[in-house]
């Protein structure tokens, strides 16, 4: 190609060659500054691991090839250029999620060239990249996210690639449901060239996960200890039980869509569920029992004494009858216990023994959700507390 608005007494070479580097001397490198201008967070998937940001590159360098004397030209100071007709740097995305990593890759983009062979190429796009996501503090996670990209084809001998300015947010919209709590980028030199990472630090709003999944599932948590409030000849205990085991069982396959398939980490919530599913599983199975024992033997002697009232005295007091002297004190119903508790109609079934063992256990089932629910939130506000003050 041969660059027409310049004389040939102006051209360092007759004709113009993409293929090389734009150079006087060949042995000299180019030194290519770039700048990334994030936009917006449009994706972040996590079960899929996907990272997509919004944005552009402000990538320049020198061009010592195409260069004028604008007086000479009607005080024509820059031209714009196809980029497909110059060389530019081929800046390349590592790991790519869909394996295009290509920086720049339409062809109908255009360069900006100055009268002194400084040429800038704003190319923009989606750029989404595999992001390793840790679950662990799932809904109150933090992920680094980092797109790295390097000039392919080249070696620190020929081109010098740099981010010389911090990467800022003045362009960027927010999203709603990561928010950025920083940005880095950090320059290394990995086989024989630069490469750079723009280190994203994102925080995930967790008010939409508190209010559709935290805050229902603890209602059906202290729901699920009211099937020991039920009466078991209601008929409706087995039904409700099963109700809320089936409940948690939709809130497991919820949470399981949003996380990726990871059997190297668990997430606390995940298994914060699972505690409550196991106890609505104990629930369910207690219910059944329960039921059995109701429908066998519920109108039965108990032989088990543990929950039955005590008595606190065995003293009687018998009246005297002058003709006939101390009554007898099984047969006489004048005689009186005192301090005697005991059954309303005297007799301790099957029955309420299963009564009062269903108070017993709504307090221990009871114990355990605060116990599980604070061991729960007291791992979520360590790790808030941890990055607030290493935002600090």
């Amino acid at each position: 190609m041969r660059i027409q608005i310049l004389e040939e007494s102006d051209l360092v070479y007759g004709d113009y060659d993409k293929r090389i580097r734009p150079r006087i001397n060949q042995s000299q490198k180019i030194k290519v500054n770039t700048t990334f201008v994030p936009q917006s967070v449009l994706e972040f998937d996590t079960s899929e691991q996907k990272f997509s940001v919004l944005g552009y590159f402000r990538v320049e360098w020198k061009d010592e090839v195409i260069t004028w004397t604008p007086k000479d030209y009607a005080e024509t100071n820059y031209i714009k250029v196809p980029i497909s007709e110059i060389w530019t740097p081929s800046l390349i995305i590592l790991k790519a999620f869909d394996g295009d990593g290509v920086v720049g890759s339409s062809k109908t983009d255009i360069s900006k060239i100055w009268s002194d062979g400084s040429v800038q190429w704003v190319p923009e796009g989606i750029y989404s990249v595999v992001c390793h996501v840790d679950i662990k503090y799932y809904p109150f996670d933090e992920q680094t996210c980092t797109v790295t990209y390097y000039v392919s084809d080249e070696t620190i001998a020929t081109v010098m690639l740099d981010h010389p300015s911090d990467v800022t947010l003045d362009e960027y919209t927010e999203n709603s449901a990561w928010k950025i709590t920083s940005l880095s980028i950090k320059r290394y030199l990995l086989y024989n060239t630069y490469h750079l990472d723009v280190e994203f630090k994102l925080q995930r709003r967790a008010n939409f996960a508190t209010f559709t999944l935290i805050m229902p599932l603890l209602m059906l948590a202290f729901l699920n200890i009211c099937i020991f409030l039920v009466p078991v000849g209601s008929g409706e205990k087995g039904s409700f039980a099963i109700t809320i085991f089936l409940s948690y069982g939709i809130f497991v396959t919820i949470v399981s869509d949003t996380l990726p398939d990871n059997s190297l980490q668990i997430s606390y919530f995940l298994l914060f569920i699972i505690v409550l599913l196991f106890m609505s599983v104990l629930s369910v199975l207690y219910t059944i029992i329960q039921a059995k024992l109701m429908a066998s033997i519920g109108d039965k002697e108990c032989t088990i004494n543990c929950l039955r009232s005590k008595k606190r005295s065995t003293n009687k007091l018998m009246p005297f009858d002058p003709l006939r002297g101390y009554a007898d004190a099984e047969n006489d119903p004048a005689v009186t216990s005192v301090g005697k508790v005991d059954e309303p109609d005297g007799s301790y079934t099957w029955g309420r023994f299963l009564e009062k063992l269903d108070v017993i256990l709504f307090i221990i089932f009871f114990a355990l959700i605060l116990l599980s629910t604070a061991g729960f939130f007291s791992l979520m506000l360590q790790r808030v507390s941890e990055s607030s003050l290493s935002e600090i």
